[in-house]
């Protein structure tokens, strides 16, 4: 092994010696201290191989012998690099290569934050910047984790815990916002109970303030229930009023009512088979469409998409990725629907617009439905019954 080594370290030539006195200048080459190895015989003559060095030596013993010699090949580390002088663009790719993998992770290139629901994005991104966070920036300039987090709670109030995730070239940010906390009523302030909407009492419980309603009466919506003006009665003296926090509950029979327009005729975009792939790549935060015409040529289609990061096993995300868009090409048809279906779907939609608007505790205790037709269109109205907590408080009016 190391005799191949130090070989390919020196170099040496592959040559052809043709003539009849080839044998005598093998030994010519030997007497002279010249090292020839591999030496096997060919039509005319020997094929060997000469140290590089030796190479130079032999016009002589050739002139003497009267031999023609033809280099074959020429090996070695000496061979080899003069090989590859004429691939200068493989060196210079090589090389842009390798300062990539260990530059580019030295910066962030993908800045995220998670957990924003109702906080100013912008000002977490302003506060991040101020700490060296941004695209573009050097890892090594940015503070230390727990000056980010003070810094991020402190550019909102809505923000309660914070913390910055490196992932190789990608900087996460992950919040978590104020659960807030719900009011405590001012028992202070003087209020009224009014009716929320339409409804038979049923029962009517008041813990302070003047009842307005018993059990049976039927009220309107933003009908007083229970007045925080309480009158004060004192024998001989003029009356007067007091001002309280009224508390009670006024539970109730309602109707909750939603209509709305449906047709029998509906729409839906079948996939034909065909599709086509778009690809777009993300650089650094910049996106290079590498197709103009993302229809594939379609007059109707829907675009899915995928996204690849480039991540390595060390240094993380590496600021590349890839978007691939799966376009396929869709057909319109029209669908009719039953009379059956266009109901069923009229109810489920009308039932979620009613119970969206419901209170905490509400109970349903039945339900009618009512339709009418005319060209296709059906015209559906649903009511919901149901027995619940009507009272809310307003500000008493002095």
């Amino acid at each position: 092994m190391f005799k191949k080594i130090f070989k390919f370290a020196t170099g040496y030539v592959i040559i052809e010696v043709t003539g009849k006195n080839s044998e005598r200048f093998i030994n010519m080459c030997l007497h002279n201290g010249l090292e020839i190895c591999d030496a096997v015989p060919i039509e005319g003559g020997q094929r060997m191989n000469i140290r590089r060095r030796d190479f130079g030596r032999i016009r002589r013993i050739v002139y003497k012998c009267g031999v023609r010699v033809r280099i074959i090949s020429k090996h070695g580390l000496k061979a080899r690099c003069s090989s590859l002088r004429r691939r200068c663009g493989f060196f210079v790719c090589g090389a842009a290569v390798c300062i990539f993998f260990l530059v580019v992770p030295q910066y962030i290139w993908c800045v995220e934050i998670n957990g924003v629901y109702d906080a100013d994005t912008e000002k977490i991104a302003e506060a991040l910047r101020e700490c060296g966070v941004y695209v573009g920036a050097k890892k090594s300039d940015i503070a230390e984790l727990s000056e980010i987090k003070d810094a991020v709670l402190r550019s909102s109030d809505e923000l309660n815990w914070a913390w910055l995730y490196m992932e190789g070239s990608k900087a996460r940010l992950e919040v978590q916002e104020v659960t807030p906390v719900p009011a405590v009523d001012d028992m202070d302030t003087p209020t009224d109970i009014i009716a929320a909407c339409d409804g038979v009492i049923r029962s009517a419980v008041v813990t302070r303030g003047e009842r307005r309603v018993n059990a049976g009466m039927t009220v309107t919506e933003g009908e007083l229930l229970v007045s925080g003006k309480v009158a004060v009665f004192r024998e001989g003296y003029p009356e007067k009023y007091m001002y309280v926090h009224s508390q009670g509950r006024m539970i109730a029979d309602t109707i909750r009512r939603e209509s709305g327009k449906y047709s029998a005729q509906e729409t839906l975009r079948i996939k034909t088979g065909s599709s086509g792939k778009r690809l777009t790549l993300e650089l650094f935060g910049k996106s290079f469409e590498m197709f103009r015409d993302i229809s594939c040529g379609y007059d109707e289609y829907d675009v899915t998409e995928e996204v690849y990061d480039l991540k390595l096993p060390i240094f993380g995300y590496m600021g590349i990725s890839a978007v691939v868009s799966r376009v396929d090409e869709v057909r319109e048809t029209v669908h009719e629907l039953s009379g059956d279906e266009v109901i069923a779907r009229a109810k489920e939609e009308l039932e979620e617009k009613i119970c969206r608007g419901l209170g905490t505790g509400a109970v349903k205790t039945g339900e009618e439905l009512s339709f009418t037709e005319k060209d296709d269109v059906y015209d559906v109205e649903l009511r919901m019954y149901f027995r619940e907590n009507i009272g809310i408080e307003v500000p008493t009016e002095e």
